[in-house]
Protein backbone atom coordinates (compact mmCIF):
# COMPACT_ATOMS: atom_id res chain seq x y z
CA UNK A 1 0.00 0.00 0.00
CA UNK A 2 1.24 3.48 -0.82
CA UNK A 3 0.13 7.10 -0.81
CA UNK A 4 1.63 10.26 -2.24
CA UNK A 5 3.05 12.67 0.30
CA UNK A 6 0.82 15.73 0.66
CA UNK A 7 2.02 19.27 1.18
CA UNK A 8 1.39 19.64 4.90
CA UNK A 9 -0.26 22.91 5.82
CA UNK A 10 0.11 22.41 9.56
CA UNK A 11 2.47 20.48 11.81
CA UNK A 12 2.01 19.40 15.41
CA UNK A 13 5.07 18.40 17.43
CA UNK A 14 5.40 17.11 21.01
CA UNK A 15 4.80 19.58 23.81
CA UNK A 16 6.83 17.57 26.30
CA UNK A 17 3.78 16.89 28.48
CA UNK A 18 2.28 13.64 29.75
CA UNK A 19 -0.57 12.40 31.91
CA UNK A 20 -0.22 10.68 35.29
CA UNK A 21 1.73 8.81 36.50
CA UNK A 22 4.48 9.87 34.05
CA UNK A 23 3.42 13.52 34.07
CA UNK A 24 1.12 16.02 35.75
CA UNK A 25 -0.95 17.22 32.79
CA UNK A 26 -4.65 16.35 32.56
CA UNK A 27 -5.68 14.80 29.26
CA UNK A 28 -8.29 17.48 28.52
CA UNK A 29 -5.66 20.14 29.19
CA UNK A 30 -3.35 18.37 26.75
CA UNK A 31 -6.04 18.13 24.05
CA UNK A 32 -6.85 21.83 24.49
CA UNK A 33 -3.18 22.76 24.15
CA UNK A 34 -3.03 21.01 20.78
CA UNK A 35 -6.24 22.65 19.59
CA UNK A 36 -4.70 26.06 20.28
CA UNK A 37 -1.86 25.19 17.87
CA UNK A 38 -4.17 24.43 14.97
CA UNK A 39 -5.98 26.63 12.47
CA UNK A 40 -9.48 25.15 12.05
CA UNK A 41 -10.28 23.51 8.72
CA UNK A 42 -6.72 23.82 7.39
CA UNK A 43 -5.10 20.52 6.44
CA UNK A 44 -3.49 18.19 5.85
CA UNK A 45 -1.68 17.99 9.17
CA UNK A 46 1.50 16.13 10.11
CA UNK A 47 1.50 15.00 13.76
CA UNK A 48 5.25 14.60 13.96
CA UNK A 49 7.84 13.09 16.28
CA UNK A 50 5.48 11.60 18.84
CA UNK A 51 6.90 9.67 21.80
CA UNK A 52 3.94 9.36 24.20
CA UNK A 53 0.50 7.88 23.61
CA UNK A 54 -1.20 10.72 25.48
CA UNK A 55 0.26 13.45 23.26
CA UNK A 56 -0.41 11.47 20.11
CA UNK A 57 -4.06 10.83 21.01
CA UNK A 58 -4.57 14.42 22.16
CA UNK A 59 -3.20 15.68 18.84
CA UNK A 60 -5.39 13.28 16.85
CA UNK A 61 -8.49 14.41 18.71
CA UNK A 62 -7.56 18.08 18.20
CA UNK A 63 -7.27 17.54 14.45
CA UNK A 64 -10.68 15.85 14.41
CA UNK A 65 -12.29 18.55 16.54
CA UNK A 66 -11.11 21.34 14.25
CA UNK A 67 -11.97 19.49 11.02
CA UNK A 68 -8.44 19.51 9.61
CA UNK A 69 -8.78 16.23 7.71
CA UNK A 70 -7.11 12.88 8.36
CA UNK A 71 -3.55 13.52 9.60
CA UNK A 72 -0.29 11.75 8.90
CA UNK A 73 1.30 10.61 12.16
CA UNK A 74 4.96 9.85 12.84
CA UNK A 75 6.71 8.52 15.94
CA UNK A 76 10.33 8.41 17.07
CA UNK A 77 11.55 4.98 18.16
CA UNK A 78 14.74 3.05 18.91
CA UNK A 79 16.16 0.03 17.07
CA UNK A 80 13.73 -2.26 18.93
CA UNK A 81 10.69 -0.30 17.80
CA UNK A 82 9.94 1.39 21.12
CA UNK A 83 9.65 5.07 21.94
CA UNK A 84 11.49 6.70 24.84
CA UNK A 85 8.36 6.05 26.96
CA UNK A 86 8.39 2.34 26.01
CA UNK A 87 5.45 2.53 23.61
CA UNK A 88 5.82 -0.20 20.98
CA UNK A 89 5.26 1.02 17.43
CA UNK A 90 2.66 -1.65 16.72
CA UNK A 91 0.59 -0.31 19.63
CA UNK A 92 0.99 3.21 18.26
CA UNK A 93 -0.02 2.01 14.79
CA UNK A 94 -3.16 0.25 16.08
CA UNK A 95 -4.24 3.33 18.05
CA UNK A 96 -3.56 5.73 15.17
CA UNK A 97 -5.35 3.52 12.63
CA UNK A 98 -8.36 3.25 14.91
CA UNK A 99 -8.52 7.02 15.40
CA UNK A 100 -8.45 7.76 11.68
CA UNK A 101 -4.85 8.56 10.77
CA UNK A 102 -4.30 8.77 7.01
CA UNK A 103 -0.78 7.30 7.23
CA UNK A 104 1.67 6.14 9.89
CA UNK A 105 5.43 6.56 9.99
CA UNK A 106 8.50 6.22 12.17
CA UNK A 107 11.88 7.84 12.64
CA UNK A 108 14.35 5.19 13.81
CA UNK A 109 18.04 4.23 13.54
CA UNK A 110 18.87 3.57 9.90
CA UNK A 111 20.26 0.09 10.55
CA UNK A 112 16.93 -1.02 12.03
CA UNK A 113 14.62 0.71 9.55
CA UNK A 114 14.01 -2.24 7.22
CA UNK A 115 13.14 -4.61 10.06
CA UNK A 116 10.88 -2.10 11.79
CA UNK A 117 8.98 -1.25 8.59
CA UNK A 118 8.50 -4.96 7.82
CA UNK A 119 7.04 -5.45 11.30
CA UNK A 120 4.54 -2.64 10.75
CA UNK A 121 3.68 -3.81 7.21
CA UNK A 122 2.66 -7.22 8.58
CA UNK A 123 -0.36 -5.57 10.27
CA UNK A 124 -0.89 -2.13 8.72
CA UNK A 125 -4.10 -1.10 6.98
CA UNK A 126 -3.00 2.43 6.10
CA UNK A 127 0.02 3.75 4.14
CA UNK A 128 3.39 3.66 5.89
CA UNK A 129 6.31 6.07 5.69
CA UNK A 130 9.69 6.83 7.23
CA UNK A 131 11.26 10.06 8.37
CA UNK A 132 14.86 10.24 7.15
CA UNK A 133 16.96 13.39 7.45
CA UNK A 134 13.77 15.33 8.06
CA UNK A 135 12.09 14.09 4.87
CA UNK A 136 8.92 12.01 4.54
CA UNK A 137 9.65 8.87 2.53
CA UNK A 138 6.69 6.63 1.55
CA UNK A 139 7.23 2.90 2.15
CA UNK A 140 4.98 0.88 -0.19
CA UNK A 141 4.03 -2.60 0.97
CA UNK A 142 1.85 -5.55 0.00
CA UNK A 143 -1.19 -5.69 2.24
CA UNK A 144 -1.20 -8.97 4.19
CA UNK A 145 -4.38 -10.98 4.64
CA UNK A 146 -4.86 -11.13 8.40
CA UNK A 147 -6.70 -13.69 10.49
CA UNK A 148 -10.21 -12.15 10.78
CA UNK A 149 -10.52 -13.58 14.28
CA UNK A 150 -7.34 -11.87 15.51
CA UNK A 151 -8.46 -8.30 16.17
CA UNK A 152 -5.68 -5.79 16.95
CA UNK A 153 -6.04 -3.52 19.96
CA UNK A 154 -3.51 -2.00 22.36
CA UNK A 155 -2.71 -1.06 25.90
CA UNK A 156 -1.04 2.28 26.52
CA UNK A 157 2.31 0.77 25.54
CA UNK A 158 1.91 -2.67 23.93
CA UNK A 159 -0.01 -4.29 21.07
CA UNK A 160 -2.43 -7.11 21.84
CA UNK A 161 -4.98 -9.17 19.96
CA UNK A 162 -8.46 -10.39 20.83
CA UNK A 163 -10.92 -12.85 19.33
CA UNK A 164 -14.67 -12.38 19.09
CA UNK A 165 -15.06 -15.32 21.47
CA UNK A 166 -12.68 -13.82 24.05
CA UNK A 167 -13.32 -14.55 27.74
CA UNK A 168 -13.38 -11.19 29.51
CA UNK A 169 -13.85 -12.61 32.99
CA UNK A 170 -15.69 -10.76 35.76
CA UNK A 171 -16.10 -7.01 35.43
CA UNK A 172 -14.19 -4.81 37.82
CA UNK A 173 -15.79 -1.88 39.62
CA UNK A 174 -14.02 1.45 39.88
CA UNK A 175 -13.69 1.46 43.64
CA UNK A 176 -10.79 2.14 46.01
CA UNK A 177 -9.26 -1.26 45.19
CA UNK A 178 -9.26 -0.89 41.41
CA UNK A 179 -5.48 -0.97 41.07
CA UNK A 180 -5.20 -4.19 43.06
CA UNK A 181 -8.17 -5.64 41.16
CA UNK A 182 -6.55 -4.92 37.80
CA UNK A 183 -3.34 -6.64 38.87
CA UNK A 184 -5.24 -9.65 40.22
CA UNK A 185 -7.42 -9.92 37.10
CA UNK A 186 -4.38 -10.00 34.85
CA UNK A 187 -3.05 -12.96 36.82
CA UNK A 188 -6.17 -14.97 35.99
CA UNK A 189 -6.27 -17.13 32.81
CA UNK A 190 -8.70 -14.91 30.88
CA UNK A 191 -8.12 -12.98 27.68
CA UNK A 192 -8.89 -9.45 28.85
CA UNK A 193 -9.65 -7.12 31.73
CA UNK A 194 -13.21 -5.76 31.90
CA UNK A 195 -13.88 -2.52 33.78
CA UNK A 196 -17.36 -1.11 34.42
CA UNK A 197 -17.91 2.66 34.18
CA UNK A 198 -21.12 3.64 35.97
CA UNK A 199 -20.55 7.23 37.10
CA UNK A 200 -18.36 10.26 36.45
CA UNK A 201 -16.40 9.35 39.58
CA UNK A 202 -15.68 5.99 37.91
CA UNK A 203 -14.21 7.79 34.90
CA UNK A 204 -11.84 9.71 37.18
CA UNK A 205 -10.84 6.63 39.16
CA UNK A 206 -10.24 4.70 35.93
CA UNK A 207 -8.16 7.57 34.53
CA UNK A 208 -5.92 7.46 37.59
CA UNK A 209 -5.28 3.71 37.33
CA UNK A 210 -5.58 2.85 33.62
CA UNK A 211 -1.79 2.82 33.29
CA UNK A 212 -1.79 -0.54 35.15
CA UNK A 213 -3.70 -2.33 32.38
CA UNK A 214 -1.31 -4.72 30.63
CA UNK A 215 -3.84 -6.90 28.79
CA UNK A 216 -6.59 -6.14 26.27
CA UNK A 217 -9.17 -3.88 27.90
CA UNK A 218 -12.94 -4.21 27.70
CA UNK A 219 -14.69 -1.01 28.80
CA UNK A 220 -18.35 -1.42 29.76
CA UNK A 221 -21.13 1.05 30.45
CA UNK A 222 -24.84 1.52 29.76
CA UNK A 223 -24.38 5.30 29.47
CA UNK A 224 -22.82 6.60 26.22
CA UNK A 225 -21.39 9.73 27.86
CA UNK A 226 -19.62 7.69 30.53
CA UNK A 227 -18.23 5.21 28.03
CA UNK A 228 -16.95 8.13 25.97
CA UNK A 229 -15.35 9.68 29.03
CA UNK A 230 -13.44 6.47 29.73
CA UNK A 231 -12.40 6.13 26.08
CA UNK A 232 -11.01 9.67 26.07
CA UNK A 233 -8.72 9.04 29.04
CA UNK A 234 -7.62 5.52 28.08
CA UNK A 235 -4.26 5.76 26.37
CA UNK A 236 -4.71 2.57 24.36
CA UNK A 237 -7.35 1.01 22.11
CA UNK A 238 -10.19 -0.66 24.00
CA UNK A 239 -13.09 -2.91 23.02
CA UNK A 240 -16.77 -3.20 23.97
CA UNK A 241 -18.34 -6.64 24.34
CA UNK A 242 -21.81 -5.39 23.32
CA UNK A 243 -23.52 -6.61 26.48
CA UNK A 244 -24.76 -3.13 27.44
CA UNK A 245 -27.68 -1.08 26.16
CA UNK A 246 -25.77 1.46 24.06
CA UNK A 247 -27.19 1.76 20.53
CA UNK A 248 -25.34 0.96 17.34
CA UNK A 249 -25.32 4.56 16.10
CA UNK A 250 -23.63 5.76 19.26
CA UNK A 251 -21.13 2.88 19.20
CA UNK A 252 -20.27 3.73 15.59
CA UNK A 253 -19.57 7.32 16.64
CA UNK A 254 -17.27 6.16 19.43
CA UNK A 255 -15.51 3.82 17.03
CA UNK A 256 -14.88 6.65 14.60
CA UNK A 257 -13.59 9.01 17.29
CA UNK A 258 -11.59 6.70 19.54
CA UNK A 259 -11.05 3.48 17.59
CA UNK A 260 -13.38 1.51 19.88
CA UNK A 261 -13.65 -2.12 18.80
CA UNK A 262 -17.20 -3.48 19.08
CA UNK A 263 -17.62 -7.24 19.29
Amino acid sequence: MDASVPIFLQKLEPLGLDVAPAGECGFEELAAAYRLRLEPGRGPVHIAGMTTMAECRAALLAVKKLDCGAPWVSWVCDEDGESSTRVHMLAALFVCEGMGAAAFGIQCPEEAAEERMAELAAYARIPLFRIKSGKVIPCPYERVVLDPDAIPCATGTAPCFIRRTIDVGEELECGPDLLEDIIAAEDDPVGAVKIAIQSQDDVEIFAAHQYAVREALCLWSDVPELLEGALRVYQGRAFYDNTGDIGREELDRLTQLYGLIVL
